[in-house]
């Protein structure tokens, strides 16, 4: 007989007297304490001492003085009211971030500094300006010029400086905190489930959401309007684009870092930090539109507030009370959602991945805006740019070629946005190509500022044309924008994958190439040169490839994280815009006597080969 041997067991853990507990392992500490430790809380509290620090300099500014006349003339005092405005401003942010840190919200605060923080990159240019050439840089709120007698800046001024400067680290240090709290648990939550992790964009609804938007827009279209108007000799009031460089770039951050920052809030996921950074945004442009309202209305005879003051002003107003009300209509719907829920009998869901009713109207908003942005470019191009008196030539504006190509492109990508199978895939290259319709659209603009200086000459009704679809082309960008916002909400974004690496580093490189070759003339002659970053003071043509170039740029940062058909078309529509600048050396360069090649065409050339191949490598990655 075979005896197998039976096996035997470990009943050690059925024993009642030494039955395993579950055992909390505690987290391992690294250097710099806890690793997983999302708290927002010691970041948060060092941006609010940098804005406390910023306040104190801002005011102190203002009781030091920031000018006196080199041959001791008197220098006129700023208007009170401007400046007591002007000093204000960044005491509320102190106060309003203290506040919403004692009472626990830590992402409201953060946010709310960071806003301002952005919008404050541009008042440290615009001191700067003060520093270098204080009699144009026009700070009605702190001093008035009586003579043309040079003007010295004084120790006020840079504490004003710095005021300013350490409102961007404040607002630097609000980011990372709102960065860190978005680590932690319970970041964006909602009563509603189903609206976790949901755009702020589409959680306050498509009203109020546009609102912001608008504000936004009509923050940055202030930002390059003149804040006064001026017949007095002594104080010169020009153009933002032919001002002083600091002056023009500065104004041009504010605007820009305000249209930014609403567009960051409407794609938040926490309707707290959406809220608190449009109020920063708020106040900031307040501090420069609003303070200059205040000191065109009060500074005395032959000077008044500008276009850019009243728009500006409202504009800072829309963003604050947007935001203000932001987070409570977030809240307000979420429970109205969630009630709805709860009384509706069959509360299945769609299937994940097919556009809701919602992103379907974002498509179709944004479609329909497109198409119109396109149909005025073509329009305008086709209509008189210039009107003039009877016996003058009307001067022939070449760069309407440009605009006719764009407008074209522009109706092309945004039709199919109109159809619910198309949209998805569509949508990145309007995202993308609606900045190579303005920049085209900038050259032009900047043919018309120059032909009415001329006696004779007046503004046609093509150039409105193509103003409107200007400001079209824009509207088209963020609705864009939202409805990116609400197909993330429709599909399955659980499993997306990190940066590609070499995806980054292709798109990067050809977008660096394509930028380049943006800031440099495509063509030369005997008389002129084109659009060029190295000519101050710049253009509207300059600026708008200068915008163009920094879309490219963030259009290369962003398709590496994109889902690979999507990173795929926007890179598409970054090379598209590409070739309409490029289009624009053939198109116009009969304008110069002997015009011969540029040194930007051979690195928008090559940039825009560079992004192309960049597309294909990201279009690869969904067989993957």
């Amino acid at each position: 007989m075979i005896r197998v041997p039976t096996p035997t067991f470990d009943d050690s853990s059925s024993r009642g007297s030494e039955r395993a507990e579950p055992q909390r392992i505690r987290p391992q500490d690294g250097e710099f304490g806890r690793a997983d430790d999302p708290s927002p809380t010691p970041r948060v509290a060092l941006a609010v001492v940098l804005a406390l620090i910023a306040a104190i300099a801002a005011v102190a500014a203002q009781l030091i003085g920031v000018v006196r006349s080199a041959d001791g003339s008197p220098v006129g005092d700023g208007a009170a009211m401007a400046a007591i405005l002007a000093g204000a401003v960044p005491v509320v942010v102190v106060i309003g971030a203290a506040v919403g840190v004692a009472g626990r919200r830590v992402e409201l605060a953060a946010a709310l500094l960071a806003g301002y923080g952005a919008v404050a990159l541009g008042f440290t240019l615009l001191d700067v300006a003060l520093l270098s050439d204080p009699i144009d840089a026009n700070r009605l709120e702190l001093f008035r010029p009586l003579s043309a007698a040079m003007l010295d800046a004084t120790s006020g001024a840079y504490f004003l400086l710095a005021g300013h400067a350490v409102s961007v680290l404040a607002g630097v240090a609000g980011w990372s905190a709102v960065h860190r709290a978005g680590l932690g648990d319970g970041y964006g939550e909602s009563v509603y489930s189903e609206h976790v992790g949901r755009a702020a964009a589409g959680g306050v609804g498509p009203l109020l959401a546009s609102l912001l938007g608008a504000f936004g827009v009509l923050a940055a279209v202030a930002a390059f309007a003149s804040l006064y108007r001026s017949s007095d000799p002594v104080v010169i009031v020009t153009a933002v684009v032919e001002s002083p460089v600091f002056v023009a770039v500065g104004s041009g951050v504010v605007g820009v870092a305000a249209l930014v920052v609403a567009a960051a809030a409407l794609a938040a996921l926490s309707p707290q930090v959406a809220s608190g950074a449009s109020v920063g945004a708020g106040l900031g442009v307040l501090g420069f539109a609003g303070v200059a309202l205040l000191a065109g209305l009060g500074t005395g005879d032959r000077v008044d507030a500008g276009l850019g003051a009243y728009l500006g002003t409202v504009a800072g107003l829309g963003l604050l009370i947007c935001g203000a009300v932001l987070a409570p209509v977030a809240a307000a719907r979420d429970r109205r959602a969630l009630e709805r829920a709860q009384q509706r009998e069959t509360g299945a869901r769609g299937v994940r991945g097919v556009a809701g009713p919602g992103t379907t109207r974002w498509h179709a908003a944004a479609g329909s805006a497109g198409v119109l942005s396109g149909v005025l470019f073509v329009v305008g191009s086709l209509l008189p740019i210039l009107e003039t008196d009877s016996g003058i030539a009307v001067p022939q504006i070449l760069a309407t070629r440009v605009v006719l190509v764009a407008g074209f492109v522009m109706i092309l990508g945004s039709v199919p946005l109109l159809f619910s199978e198309f949209a998805s895939a569509a949508r990145p290259f309007v995202s993308m190509f609606w900045l190579g319709a303005v920049a085209a659209a900038a050259a032009v603009l900047q043919s018309v500022v120059l032909a009415e200086d001329v006696d004779g000459v007046s503004t046609g009704v093509g150039a409105l044309a193509i103003i409107a679809g200007v400001v079209a082309a824009v509207a088209t960008g963020l609705l864009a924008l939202f409805a990116g916002s609400a197909e993330r909400d429709d599909v399955d974004t659980s499993a997306d994958a990190g940066t590609d690496g070499p995806l980054l580093g292709t798109a990067l490189l050809g977008s660096g190439l394509l930028a380049i070759g943006l800031a440099l003339p495509l063509y030369r002659g005997s008389d002129l040169t084109a659009a060029t970053v190295t000519e101050f003071p710049w253009g509207w043509d300059t600026w708008g490839q200068m915008l163009l170039a920094a879309g490219v740029v963030v259009a290369a940062v962003v398709a590496a994280r994109a889902r690979p058909a999507r990173g795929s078309v926007l890179l598409g529509g970054a090379a598209v815009a590409g070739i309409v600048h490029l289009s624009s050396w053939p198109l116009t360069s009969a304008r110069a006597t002997d015009p011969e090649m540029g040194p930007g065409v051979v690195p928008s050339v090559i940039g825009i080969v560079v992004l192309g191949v960049a597309a294909a490598l990201s279009a690869r990655r969904v067989g993957r």
